[in-house]
């Protein structure tokens, strides 16, 4: 017979160990049931992953065709902390590099030294690839919290391919090289400020880029797969793949070759007169295209820096800044008079010989004109003769044209951060204010804005919103182009008007006029003339700063080519500041090559006749001055 002692021990140990089990099954059951799911994931999590496949960003090109920006694949090279503190991984990378067994590797060190070891053995070979201190590496990787160490970004194909073969001999787990996306342009140092950049996620900051981030983007895939302990894919348990939908390529109405046109003869007005800033805008008055667009000091796309030692603007001062036009904004008041009626292109007007006092002020001429007709008056630039025109208005009509002209709200072209310029209120008005906006002070407008005013001129009369992008076309054969929302023409003044002015615009680039400079042989040239004082922020007009600027278009009576030049502050003296001699020969030396480039047949042939070819430099010297 048992001892009862002994009895009771056995049935106490029985039930101890039924009570284990039981615990056991009950602890097995809730794992079973309410945490099979989340324990499956992490053991997941060790072995599958979820690659993201990037979407190709879409490209943007010119009307022609011409490639502006695509992206290139490119790759960055991750170190992931949690897997070098692995000591299997570290024992064969380490076993590699002195060439023994990783079995001896493990047998030498204890596994916390080997995860300093097998650390500061891939900061090494990572400091010999990218000529970077390994100590730095080093200190990146044990300052991580947690994911994986960037090391280096936009490493291109070739070179990728070089670590990844480093990778593999040196057997090392936990590096890893990551497929992405870089922008690339074919032509960095072009139209750099409409086109505008990414940032380093491949997300839109300005220009184009920006405005159809979300087009271009496209929507990125996915790949499920199996990796092993150093973090490679096992390629074949690859599992399910969404591919990735390409974004949507884009199509300006820009011309690249006048483009290039237009930005070389900016760098000459750059080198021969050194202005703080001078930009320049071209486009069809009648559809409303824009075929060029241009600033500078401008950037390089592929770095983002300044060119020539010049601060770098990334904005775009075509639509960005603003400015006073001066005379060239005196088609609104001759324009509003014309369509009211209440002047013609040969209403006589009395210049007062260059000085008029009105309210205690004194209105000056730069020369002294005594009675002009309103086409020489315009011809001629005369400010008397503009106010006293435009005075029939009264201040509300001549303030509701200016708005109709489209001064003082965006165009709505398709960039971002466009301004919408500055007009004061009627009712704040001073005594000068009325005669001082009709020759284009007290009000601020971008460049484009005046240009668009001008293609009101050139357009009979209707206002014909600006537009930058062709379309947008899926990356896929056959794919058709996708228009935009139309933009509607709106009347401005009416057809009747719009000829009289186009009469005057036409008389100022005769001898009679200030714009003679910027006519071009075989054809007949429309243009305006303008030359302010620059007003400077919180210090008022500055005395020998000036904003020289040139409007026209061509031909007069069927226009297909508008442009506009503006020349902040150029460095020259007394009457080779003005508009027509600093800004009208620009448009001229653009538009010579323009009408090749574009086609356009001459409306006046027998004036090619022995026409010999002048350039810029010389065009800007030659023959007398006039005013603005």
């Amino acid at each position: 017979m048992l001892d009862r002692g002994l009895k009771t021990r056995l049935v106490l140990g029985c039930f101890a160990l039924v009570s284990v089990l039981s615990l056991l099954s009950v602890r097995l059951f809730h794992i079973e049931a309410f945490r099979s799911d989340s324990l499956a994931a992490q053991a997941r999590d060790h072995y599958e992953d979820e690659e993201k496949l990037p979407a190709r960003r879409g490209r943007i090109y010119d009307r022609s065709g011409e490639l502006l920006a695509r992206s290139q694949t490119v790759y960055s090279l991750e170190i992931d902390p949690y897997h070098l503190r692995d000591p299997l991984l570290a024992c064969i990378a380490l076993g590699e590099r002195d060439k023994v067994s990783p079995q001896a590797v493990r047998k030498q060190f204890l596994p916390e030294e080997l995860s300093g070891l097998y650390l500061e053995y891939v900061s090494e070979v990572a400091g010999r690839i990218f000529d970077t201190p390994k100590h730095e590496i080093a200190r990146k990787l044990k300052a991580s919290s947690g994911g994986p160490v960037v090391v280096a970004k936009n490493i291109e194909d070739d070179f990728a391919r070089q670590i990844e073969k480093i990778i593999d001999t040196k057997k090392l787990g936990g590096v890893v090289l990551r497929a992405g996306e870089r922008r690339y342009y074919p032509s960095p140092l072009s139209l750099t400020q409409v086109i505008g950049y990414v940032d380093e996620d491949g997300h839109g900051v300005a220009g184009i880029e920006k405005v159809f981030d979300e087009d271009m983007r496209g929507v990125d895939g996915i790949r499920y797969c199996e990796r092993d302990r150093s973090r490679r894919e096992i390629r074949a348990y690859r599992g399910q793949q969404v591919d990735p939908v390409p974004g949507r390529d884009v199509y300006l109405t820009i011309d690249m070759a006048l483009q290039a046109v237009v930005e070389r003869e900016l760098d000459s007005v750059i080198d021969r007169y050194r202005p703080a800033k001078v930009t320049a805008v071209f486009l069809d008055p009648v559809s409303g295209e824009i075929l060029a667009m241009a600033s500078r000091p401008h950037f390089d796309l592929s770095t983002r820096k300044g060119i020539r030692g010049q601060e770098p603007v990334r904005r775009n001062p075509v639509i960005s800044d603003l400015y006073q036009p001066g005379s060239t904004f005196k088609i609104v008041g001759f324009g509003g008079a014309f369509d009211r009626g209440f002047a013609d292109p040969s209403t006589e007007v009395d210049c007062h010989m260059g000085s008029y006092e009105m309210d205690g002020h004194v209105l000056k001429d730069h020369h002294p004109y005594g009675l002009l007709t309103a086409r020489l008056a315009f011809a001629k630039s005369s400010n008397i003769g503009a106010f006293l025109l435009s005075r029939s208005l009264n201040r509300d009509l001549f303030h509701h044209y200016v708005k109709e002209f489209g001064f003082g709200e965006k165009t709505g072209i398709e960039l971002n951060a466009e301004h919408s310029g500055r007009l004061i209120p009627v009712e704040r008005w001073s005594a000068t204010s009325f005669s001082s906006q009709v020759m284009g002070y007290e009000v601020a407008v971008t460049p484009l804005q005046m240009a668009m005013a001008c293609s009101v001129v050139a357009n009979d009369g209707l206002y014909q919103p600006p537009t930058i992008v062709k379309g947008t076309r899926k990356d896929e054969r056959g794919a058709e182009l996708v228009k935009g929302e139309s933009k509607e023409a709106r009347r401005v003044i009416s057809e009747k008007a719009a000829h009289q002015l186009q009469q005057c615009m036409i008389e100022a680039m005769t001898d009679h006029g200030t714009g003679t400079k910027g006519d071009l042989p075989g054809y007949s040239v429309a243009g305006k003339t303008g030359t302010a004082r620059k007003h400077v922020e919180n210090v008022g007009y500055v005395n020998g700063l000036y904003i020289a600027s040139f409007m026209g278009f061509l031909p007069s009576e069927n226009p297909r080519l508008l442009g506009l030049i503006v020349i902040d502050e150029p460095k020259a003296s007394g009457t080779l500041v003005y508009g027509g001699a600093v800004a009208a020969p620009v448009f001229k030396a653009i538009a010579a090559d323009a009408v090749k480039i574009l086609g356009i047949e001459p409306d006046q042939p027998e004036e090619l006749e022995s026409v010999p070819s002048v350039p810029l430099a010389a065009a800007a010297n030659a023959g007398g001055t006039k005013k603005p």
